[in-house]
């Protein structure tokens, strides 16, 4: 699905609007720093073979006993373009199952007259400082099937059934990932408009922003997260 230019004109109003925030830079900025303190993280490094569900194939692969998920893989780069080393390099890549990540999505809704997105404050175990500002749906099809045996993804419904859900589709795109360590991966970037009368209700983690100020987050040092960059890129 192509966005029109005239959705993309009405995106970029946004930028310029006298638009008032639920909450302001200052506020946004004291929830993240809070959501961090309050963690309490831990993350501990172990070896490859200590890695609980995970195994070493018969094909020299690392694979996740469910199947899903990534499988870690060597990579023979035998003739290169224009790099730094022409002759070509081995290296590890991560491949997604059939190479296509996941969702990325956010949510837009009107909130007192004034266009809000929903953002969400999301712990990765390789994220700088652990939790950084990211899409209001994150989440790759393993998780979405529930391969980890956890819970349901939060929000889901509104990317997966936006009309069912009262949501209009704005932005629907597949997004390449990053091919240094990533195999041909790619993401569903969608961003929707939630235009029922009814109540978006949110957790903890979760925050109303406006594009403006994701605009000024990213400006900041290490805050927001590379997938909700790429989803308003082309505003």
């Amino acid at each position: 699905m192509k966005i029109k230019k005239n959705e993309i004109l009405k995106l970029r109003s946004e930028l310029s609007g006298n638009y008032k925030s639920l909450n302001s830079i200052k506020d946004i900025k004291s929830w993240y720093r809070n959501i961090i303190k309050k963690s309490k993280i831990k993350i501990k490094t172990i070896p490859l073979t200590k890695c609980n569900n995970w195994k070493i194939n018969t094909k020299g692969q690392m694979i996740h006993t469910s199947g899903s998920f990534y499988k870690v893989e060597g990579i023979r780069v035998i003739k290169s373009f224009k790099r730094e080393v022409n002759k070509g390099w081995d290296q590890p890549m991560f491949t997604e199952p059939g190479y296509d990540g996941g969702i990325l999505g956010l949510l837009k809704k009107d909130i007192n007259k004034s266009p809000h997105y929903l953002i969400n404050a999301k712990f990765e175990p390789g994220n700088y400082k652990f939790i950084q500002l990211s899409p209001t749906v994150q989440a790759t099809f393993s998780n979405i099937k529930r391969s980890h045996g956890g819970k349901e993804v939060k929000y889901l419904k509104y990317f997966k059934y936006p009309k069912k859900n009262n949501c209009k589709v704005i932005f629907k795109q597949w997004v390449s990932e990053e091919g240094g360590r990533l195999k041909n991966k790619r993401n569903l970037g969608i961003l929707v408009e939630h235009v029922g009368k009814s109540e978006v209700r949110i957790g903890s983690d979760f925050k109303w922003i406006t594009l403006k100020q994701i605009k000024e987050l990213i400006l900041e040092n290490a805050i927001v997260n590379p997938h909700l960059r790429t989803l308003v890129s082309f505003i």
